[in-house]
C-alpha cells in the first residue's frame, strides 16, 4: 500500500507507475499528481492511494510526516505506529467513499454535469464493485453484526464440555480411593460441524489478513478460532478460497449469514484473480478535488432544489451555495450566499473571489426585485417606505487541518478575522441598507468533520444543516454588531407617525433605515472607536423615542 499526496512535488524515481495517469512535470525534473482517489494495479496487486493537498500542514502531511516516507507503507516501517497506519487507512478510506458518492450525485447525464467538470475518470461503473468497496463491506458487516456472532457462539458452545456420564461410565474405569470412584477420562458431549461458526471463523481470519495489509483496526471475537493471515494468503494463491466457500454454501440458511457467504465469496474472487495476474486495474480518481469538496459542503449547508436562476444566475454564473434562513433583521427569511475554497495550506482569500462574490450577492438582490416589479416577491429585500435594503449574509469557507487534533466529530468552525476593507463593498459610507453595501466573511473548516460527514449523510439531510446553518448567521450577526450600532426608532409610535418622520428626513435617513414586515423601524449607524460617526442623525429622534436594538 502507498499513499501520495495531490500536486506534491516528488522526484520521478520515487512516484510508481499509473497506467493511464500521467503526472505534471514541473520545472527543475520534479513531478506532480494533480489527482486524488484510488488506484489499484491489478498486475502487481498493490494500492495506492492519493490523498488531497489540504493534509499537508507545514510541508509535511499533517503536519508530522514526510510525503515520501508514506510512499511504502508497511509492518517495515519502523517510523509509522500501529495507530498511523489505521488512520491512513481510514482516511483514505473516506477519500474513496467521498468520491464514489459523488459520481452517485452527479451522474453523466447532462451535457456538462458536476461529474465532468471534476474530470472523474476509472472504471467504476454502474452496479461494478471494486476491491476496495469489498473489503469495507466486509469491515462495516462485521461492525454490524457483533451481537450476532457472539449469539451464535454462545448457542454453539453451550454443553460443549458437559460430562456426558452414561458414556463415561459404560466406557472408562474409575480409580477407586476411600471407596469412591473417580473418573480421570471423562467423555464429553461430541457435537456435529457447526457450520455457521465455519464460516465466521474464515470471516474473522480474512480480516485478520486484511488488517495485516491494509492496517485497518478491526476488533476481534474471542469466540472463535482464526487462522494466521499466512494460511489465508495461500488459500487465495491457490485459489482454494472459492473452491472451499462453494462447498459449504448450501449450509446457510439466515439472511444474514447468506449475505455473508456472498460478501466472501466476491472477495476471494477478486483477489484470487489478482494474485493470478488476471485482475484489471482499477481506479476511482478525480482530477479537480475543489469539485467534490464544494459538494461535500453543499451538502451540509446548501438548498436542494432552489428557484431557477438563483444558483445559476443568468449571467452564467454559478452560486457554490445558497440557501434560505432567518433574516438578520426583522422575521422574514433571506437568502445565504457561501463560496467554498479548496486551498492549499498557506493560499488566502483573493480580491478576484471578493468581487465574485459580491457580484453573486447583487445578482441574487436583483433577481428578488425583479419579482418584486412583478408582483410575484416571495423574500422581502427592499422596503417601500424607506428605500432600505435587507442586508444579504455572504461568506467564504474553506477547509483546513489541525495537525494537533485530527478528529473526524469536532467541526471547528472558526471565523477568520480580517480588515474590513478587504471583506467590505459599499458605494457610501454609513449606508449599512444600501443595495451596494456588502460584507463577505471568511471561516475555516475542520476538513476531516466535512469529509464524514459527508459519507454519512449520503447527501442531502444531514443533521448538521440547521446546526451550521445557525452558527453562520450568528457570526453574520454579530460581525454587523462590531460595525454599527442598531436602533429602533418611534416603538410606540402610530404607522403614520413613522411615515411622517421618514419623508420629512428621507435624504439624511437614506440607507441608515430600514423598516420590517411588522412595521418596525430600524436605524444603523456606524461605529468608530464604540461611538456612532453621525451623532447628528440621533438629534433628529428624542432620547424617549429610541431604543438599542438587538439582531437575533
Amino acid at each position: 500500500m502507498k499513499v501520495l499526496i495531490e500536486d506534491y512535488r516528488y522526484s520521478p524515481t520515487d512516484l510508481p507507475e499509473l497506467k493511464g495517469i500521467d503526472p505534471t512535470e514541473l520545472s527543475g525534473g520534479q513531478i506532480k499528481l494533480p489527482y486524488v482517489g484510488y488506484f489499484h494495479d491489478g498486475g502487481m496487486d498493490e494500492t495506492i492511494f492519493i490523498l488531497p493537498k489540504v493534509f499537508i500542514v507545514g510541508g509535511k502531511v499533517f503536519g508530522r510526516y514526510e510525503p515520501e516516507l508514506l510512499l511504502h507503507i508497511d509492518k517495515e516501517n519502523e517510523q509509522l505506529t500501529d495507530a498511523d497506519h489505521a488512520f491512513l487507512f481510514e482516511l483514505s478510506a473516506w477519500i474513496y467513499q467521498a468520491i464514489a458518492l459523488f459520481c452517485e450525485r452527479h451522474p453523466e447525464n447532462e451535457i456538462t454535469s458536476h461529474r465532468e467538470l471534476a474530470g472523474v475518470i476509472g472504471q467504476r461503473r454502474d452496479g461494478e464493485t471494486t476491491l476496495l468497496d469489498l473489503i469495507l463491506a466486509l469491515i462495516r458487516f462485521g461492525k454490524e453484526h457483533q451481537s450476532l456472532f457472539t449469539y451464535i457462539a454462545t448457542i454453539a458452545h453451550s454443553g460443549r464440555h458437559k460430562i456426558h456420564w452414561t458414556k463415561t461410565i459404560r466406557t472408562t474405569s474409575p480409580v477407586l480411593q476411600d471407596g469412591k470412584p473417580y473418573y480421570l477420562k471423562c467423555k464429553t458431549k461430541e457435537k456435529a460441524i457447526n457450520y455457521d461458526e465455519e464460516l465466521i471463523c474464515l470471516f474473522y481470519s480474512t480480516l485478520d489478513y486484511l488488517k495485516q495489509n491494509y492496517h485497518f483496526v478491526a476488533k476481534r471475537n474471542l469466540n472463535y478460532e482464526t487462522e494466521c493471515p499466512h494460511r489465508i494468503k495461500n488459500l487465495i494463491e491457490s485459489g482454494k478460497g472459492t473452491r472451499h466457500l462453494r462447498q459449504i454454501r448450501g449450509k446457510y440458511f439466515t439472511d444474514e449469514l447468506v449475505q455473508l457467504w456472498h460478501l466472501l465469496y466476491a472477495f476471494y474472487e477478486r483477489a484470487e484473480a489478482a494474485a493470478q495476474g488476471k485482475a484489471h486495474d482499477e481506479r476511482l480518481l478525480v482530477r479537480n478535488f475543489n469539485s467534490v469538496f464544494e459538494d461535500m459542503i453543499d451538502s451540509l449547508i446548501g438548498e436542494k432544489t432552489p428557484p431557477s436562476g438563483l444558483k445559476k444566475q443568468k449571467d452564467g454564473k454559478i452560486i457554490d451555495h445558497i440557501y434560505q434562513d432567518r433574516s438578520l433583521i426583522g422575521d422574514g427569511n433571506i437568502y445565504f450566499i457561501g463560496d467554498s475554497k479548496y486551498y492549499k495550506e498557506d493560499n488566502a482569500v483573493g480580491q478576484l473571489s471578493r468581487y465574485k462574490q459580491f457580484t453573486y450577492a447583487k445578482n441574487v438582490i436583483q433577481y428578488h426585485i425583479d419579482l418584486f416589479h412583478e408582483k410575484a416577491q416571495t423574500l422581502r429585500y427592499r422596503d417601500e417606505l424607506t428605500e432600505g435594503y435587507n442586508p444579504t449574509p455572504n461568506f467564504f469557507i474553506r477547509g483546513t487541518i489541525d495537525e494537533k487534533d485530527l478528529s473526524y466529530s469536532e467541526h471547528k468552525l472558526t471565523r477568520y478575522q480580517e480588515d474590513e476593507k478587504k471583506c467590505s463593498n459599499k458605494h457610501f459610507e454609513n449606508r449599512l441598507f444600501d443595495r451596494d453595501t456588502l460584507l463577505v466573511l471568511t471561516y475555516e473548516i475542520n476538513f476531516l468533520y466535512v469529509l464524514s460527514a459527508y459519507v454519512l449523510s449520503h447527501g442531502f439531510g444531514s443533521s448538521t444543516d440547521s446546526f451550521l446553518r445557525e452558527r453562520f448567521r450568528e457570526d453574520v450577526i454579530k460581525a454587523f454588531e462590531e460595525l454599527y450600532h442598531f436602533y429602533e426608532l418611534w416603538p410606540e409610535a402610530s404607522a403614520e407617525k413613522k411615515k411622517d418622520f421618514v419623508e420629512k428626513h428621507f435624504k439624511r435617513l437614506l440607507g441608515k433605515i430600514y423598516q420590517t414586515e411588522d412595521e418596525t423601524l430600524i436605524l444603523a449607524l456606524k461605529k468608530q472607536d464604540d461611538t456612532v460617526m453621525d451623532k447628528s442623525i440621533l438629534d433628529l429622534i428624542p432620547e424617549d423615542q429610541r431604543k438599542d436594538y438587538p439582531l437575533s
